[in-house]
């Protein structure tokens, strides 16, 4: 069955086809809200939030307008924001959310554990520092960097135009220049995932 095919049957009340929808896009969905929430729980609220959204507004989606996961994850990008503005974030690190089965670029498996050991330790710095970048550039961050997105998807899901989302881009660069203190090259090079870097690079 195709995805069209899948989202008709849903539109038209079928368990089964709400089922495979909710299963098929649940960990994307869940792993892009715990790194916009830095918080499980809300996490898991906003994501069910958004799928019960989602599913009782199936009609309005527009396959002209981009693909099922571009539609669900405006949706949980507006719900994350809006839980953001009532809740004073508290920090989360990369073992939580491995704990939590979402982890941010684990290490490539069976390479020399010197090499994995001093990516994991960039990688926290770099993520701790990127939960001290202001909300609107640390979201561009994420989901140009993190979700690997152009800056076309990202000006629409944060509801600004291409040039705003390169500045805001830009904004958190700068920010996270100054509080690693490296070089941009080197910063933008430590911030985008290792396993993102191996498939090409984002656009």
């Amino acid at each position: 069955m195709t995805d069209t095919e899948t989202i008709t049957r849903a539109i038209d009340g079928d368990q089964a086809a709400q089922r495979t929808l909710y299963e098929t896009h649940h960990a994307a969905a869940f792993r892009l809200a715990c790194l916009l929430l830095r918080d499980i729980c809300d996490a898991e609220e906003v994501v069910q939030d958004g799928f019960v959204y989602l599913f009782r507004n199936l009609r309005r989606y527009d396959p002209e307008r981009g693909s099922f996961w571009a539609w669900l994850r405006v949706i949980l990008v507006s719900r994350c924001r809006n839980k953001r503005r009532r809740k004073r974030l508290a920090c989360i690190s990369l073992e939580t959310l491995a704990a939590a089965g979402q982890p941010v670029a684990d290490p490539e498996p069976g390479g020399n554990p010197a090499i994995m050991l001093d990516k994991l330790g960039t990688r926290r710095v770099v993520w701790e520092a990127l939960q001290q970048v202001s909300a609107g550039a640390q979201d561009a961050l994420i989901l140009r960097y993190y979700e690997s997105l152009p800056y076309a998807e990202i000006a629409d899901i944060l509801g600004c135009s291409n040039d705003a989302a390169r500045a805001r881009v830009a904004h958190g660069k700068t920010q996270l220049r100054r509080l690693l203190a490296a070089p941009e090259d080197e910063a933008t090079r430590k911030l985008v995932p290792f396993s993102i870097r191996c498939e090409g690079g984002v656009r």
